[in-house]
């Protein structure tokens, strides 16, 4: 061969190096898509779980310690 490259193996070096830089943006897209839905879990968990245990106490009729001694 004259030194040259051939063309297929240009053509595969370019689709390397186009392919690396869409795995970058995948990985950060990706990264950025998890923390957002962890922060939305986060926050059904934490207010999803005080508004359970206020409707159970709202639904369950007992009156709390403070609410009696206003009544006697």
């Amino acid at each position: 061969m004259d030194g040259n490259k051939n063309s297929f193996k240009e053509l595969a070096e370019e689709q390397e190096k186009e392919f690396y830089g869409n795995v970058e943006k995948v990985k950060k897209s990706i990264d950025s898509n998890l923390s957002g839905l962890s922060f939305i879990t986060n926050v059904i968990d934490i207010y999803f779980a005080r508004f359970a245990s206020y409707m159970a106490s709202m639904t369950s009729g007992k009156s709390s310690k403070k609410e009696d001694k206003e009544e006697q």
